[in-house]
């Protein structure tokens, strides 16, 4: 979605359109992928040192509310936010350990759609999300273990 689209319909949900919530849509517009609260709030401070935590998260607050964007979960104490696409969407493999994402093109909507229709269920959205270890953590888990003599 664009930008000023967004700001538009902020607007007209009785927001007001600040220069920190300007700067916030336009980072995690920016990205087409997830991002957790720190990491917006980390781009917005190299274009802005004033702005706060607070304001990041009151602002995706706003966008998720608009339904601009999803909040996810994945059980590492933290949301991540992504823009919800107006075409086609992806899924994510996330390593459990340091949090590294990788996008999944696939969909499995045919078998969920299905699974729905056998149980009379309406599909209104899904979150489809891979959780393991990422190549790096695993190298550092053996690494560890070879070095307390466990491998």
């Amino acid at each position: 979605m664009e930008i000023e689209k967004v700001l538009t319909l902020l607007s007209r949900l009785g927001h007001r359109i600040t220069r920190q919530r300007t700067m916030v849509v336009e980072v995690v517009l920016d990205s087409s992928c997830l991002q957790c609260a720190e990491d917006i709030y980390d781009k917005c401070r190299q274009l802005d040192d004033g702005i706060s935590l607070p304001t990041i998260y009151r602002t995706l607050d706003m966008l998720v509310s608009a339904e601009v964007v999803r909040k996810l979960h994945f059980g590492q104490g933290r949301s991540w936010f992504e823009p919800i696409q107006q075409e086609g969407h992806h899924h994510h493999l996330v390593c459990r350990n340091c949090g590294a994402k990788a996008p999944v093109n696939t969909c499995p909507h045919q078998l969920i759609q299905e699974v729905a229709r056998r149980n009379e269920f309406i599909v209104l959205d899904h979150q489809f999300e891979i959780l393991g270890i990422c190549r790096e953590c695993q190298n550092l888990e053996v690494g560890s273990r070879s070095r307390e003599g466990l491998v």
